[in-house]
């Protein structure tokens, strides 16, 4: 289901192809697709990896568009990969009150900053700061999670449009219900995203059921 055949689900299901709707039209595809990620945002389609080199002196790294951060590790001089424990911003201050402090990170803490340019509201984007703070520039990876490139009239086809199109749909639906104040419908399609979404990670399970399984 690409973008223009979304947008024209959308004015059939609903019959209406109003000027205000095609105008706003955007925005409500970019909430359903974010009402998508937050029901299944374990999805290995919001699943990114990023590698850089630390920055001697530096301790705080900022991750664009991550919500949530899976892990942290940092490759030592020898080549073997230390995973870095997850602690939160106060344990960091009395394990590392103070900052000039130097050596091979062994711990992280994550806070949450917003940044705009997006249909949606704000999308985060999270900074990483390490303890203690880097005294080498040793090669480091992030793993965390965060939305795919949503669709547009440049970007006719996502992962979720391809693989998940009724969860994609219900859940703009529901959206084109809310920005209409339709609520005969509203409730209706609420429905039908919860059951889409149930159903599809049922299928994600057992797809991977069977490929552990050998295709058994």
């Amino acid at each position: 289901m690409s973008y223009t055949t979304l947008v024209a689900n959308i004015q059939n299901f609903m019959e209406d192809d109003s000027t205000e709707l095609t105008a706003s039209i955007d925005t409500i595809i970019a909430q359903a697709e974010e009402m998508v990620f937050q029901r299944l945002a374990n999805l290995p389609c919001f699943r990114k990896i990023t590698t850089d080199n630390l920055v001697i002196g530096t301790f705080d790294y900022t991750v664009e568009s991550a919500r949530m951060i899976r892990q942290v590790s940092v490759t030592d001089s020898s080549g073997n990969i230390n995973y870095l424990n997850h602690r939160v911003d106060s344990y960091l201050r009395d394990y590392w009150p103070k900052s000039a402090t130097t050596g091979t990170p062994i711990m992280y803490s994550t806070k949450n900053a917003t940044s705009s340019g997006s249909a949606l509201p704000s999308f985060s984007r999270t900074t990483i700061t390490l303890a203690p703070t880097p005294d080498a520039t040793l090669a480091y990876q992030v793993d965390f999670i965060a939305p795919e490139t949503g669709l547009s009239s440049s970007n006719a086809n996502t992962w979720i449009d391809t693989n998940a199109p009724a969860v994609l749909l219900a859940a703009a639906l529901y959206e084109t219900s809310a920005f209409l104040k339709a609520g005969e419908t509203l409730k209706l399609y609420k429905a039908q995203f919860d059951e889409a979404a149930q159903l599809f990670v049922q299928e994600m399970q057992r797809d991977y059921a069977a490929e552990y399984n050998g295709g058994l």
